[in-house]
């Protein structure tokens, strides 16, 4: 059986990076979302989980281009800087340690279950940040951390691919033992980060056609673009296309034709028990 986790991340990013995510939950084939406790649409996301109903979330976790819940913390707007602190140990543990949890302590205020842990950038599969993901997710009884590995573009590769996914594979590689280790759930499969900014509809289809059987993680990142978007998170330049292909009927249909189940992550441990 083929089972579909797709997650939007991002969510209190931006206000219309909200928005966009709102209208992706409601109206497309988005099942799970990440929130950012660190963005300045925090108390905008706050809304959207109690307009969508929403019972479960993921806590995006970040120490990188926003701002820190803890004023001592240091905070990188460059994630180059971040890596190559990271790479001559010019950090401080415990501080990162205290700083990730106080994000996590302002999501527990919400009273929705975080059901899974991920982070910004994808931060936590460097063996040096990842056993910190994996007691604050214990600590916090979160069950689930998402576990990037194994994917690829759904088209030809460019230089930025073939960069993009030898980092994963080193990073993949580095943790396996760690999340063996871990007792925590996460998921068969993950797609959807070497085609960042680049889900439209004719890549989602051929996706979902190839898609394996056990449960996989899809992440996506929808929204509409501001002029702060397209100011500050220049990354983000895809998020209509995304959000546009994440609800087309075409994508949809995809969904139905290849005999997929949505699911969240709430449901992972009973389907994969």
């Amino acid at each position: 059986m083929k089972y579909l986790i797709v997650t939007a991340d991002d969510l209190g990013l931006a206000k219309s990076i909200n928005e966009g995510i709102a209208k992706a939950c409601r109206e497309g084939i988005v099942s799970s979302v990440s929130v950012i406790p660190t963005g300045e649409a925090f108390t905008d996301a706050l809304k959207v989980i109690k307009d969508l109903n929403l019972k479960e979330i993921g806590a995006h976790l970040a120490l990188t281009e926003t701002k820190p819940v803890k004023s001592t913390s240091k905070f990188y707007k460059n994630h180059n800087r971040f890596f190559k602190d990271i790479f001559f140990k010019a950090f401080d543990l415990e501080e990162i340690r205290k700083e990730l949890k106080a994000q996590l302590e302002l999501l527990k205020r919400t009273g929705v279950r975080i059901t899974h842990i991920n982070s910004h950038e994808h931060i936590h599969m460097m063996p040096e940040l990842l056993n910190i993901f994996i007691s604050l997710a214990k600590e916090f009884d979160i069950p689930a951390l998402r576990y990037p590995r194994g994917d690829r573009p759904a088209r030809a590769f460019s230089m930025n691919d073939l960069y993009k996914k030898s980092v994963l594979s080193y990073f993949s590689n580095h943790t396996a033992g760690l999340f063996k280790d871990s007792g925590l759930l996460y998921t068969d499969h993950f797609l959807g980060l070497l085609d960042t900014g680049r889900l439209k509809e004719d890549i989602l289809i051929e996706m979902l056609g190839g898609l394996e059987d056990g449960v996989t993680e899809l992440v996506c990142h929808p929204g509409f673009l501001s002029p702060e978007v397209l100011d500050r998170y220049k990354w983000h330049i895809g998020a209509e296309a995304e959000l546009f292909a994440l609800t087309d009927p075409s994508v949809k249909n995809a969904i139905r034709k290849n005999e997929i189940r949505l699911i969240t992550y709430e449901q992972l441990s009973s389907v994969k028990g």
